[in-house]
């Protein structure tokens, strides 16, 4: 029996999502090129990792992942992006849950397809399973991917994406608490007006 980790699913996961895009790429999304004359966008990008384990080593672990950001802005006639993001991230393990949520500005330049968006976190809260709230939390993120047209309206991409995030109170207790890298292939859909 092989060993699975993380490490070794995610990678899977991103190569069988890099497969698919290539085989059904289309033409470049026209909401990501600058030749369109720009318009408003408002799409989500997301992962999902489902993982079980059993036995006397691994233990009997059902753990779930899913991570959606939410973004919504104009894209103008020269490439320029400005708009907004929100993110949410849950973590489960056999019933338990991790949740953390956030919101901020993204500024990016879209052309041709491709794009690199850059977002400052305004705000962002982590509340554990245990009932501790993690929060006043601000940091950046950074995504780089390609969109492609499904139809005159309607996009599919992948993008790459980086997260780290300050938290400056736990609770009623002013501590420092850092998510200080989280990197992930992930799904975009979205549509254009």
């Amino acid at each position: 029996m092989t060993n699975l980790t993380l490490g070794s699913i995610a990678k899977t996961s991103f190569a069988i999502a890099l497969a698919l895009f290539i085989v059904i790429t289309p033409k470049p999304a026209k909401a990501a090129t600058s030749s369109s004359g720009g318009g408003f966008m408002i799409g989500i990008s997301a992962l999902k990792l489902d993982t079980g384990t059993s036995g006397a080593t691994l233990g009997n672990n059902d753990t779930s992942t899913t991570i959606l950001d939410l973004k919504a802005g104009w894209t103008m006639a020269d490439g320029l992006y400005v708009g907004g993001i929100y993110d949410t991230r849950t973590d489960e393990t056999n019933g338990s849950k991790n949740e953390r949520t956030g919101f901020g500005a993204t500024i990016g330049y879209h052309n041709a397809g491709w794009f690199i968006d850059g977002s400052y976190f305004l705000s962002s809260t982590y509340k554990m399973s245990g009932g501790t709230e993690v929060k006043e939390g601000s940091g950046f993120g950074v995504d780089v991917g390609h969109n492609m047209d499904l139809t005159a309206n309607i996009y599919l991409g992948l993008q790459i994406s980086y997260k780290s995030l300050t938290y400056n109170k736990t609770g009623s207790t002013a501590e420092t608490n850092k998510l200080k890298s989280e990197l992930m292939p992930m799904l975009n859909v979205g549509v254009m007006f």
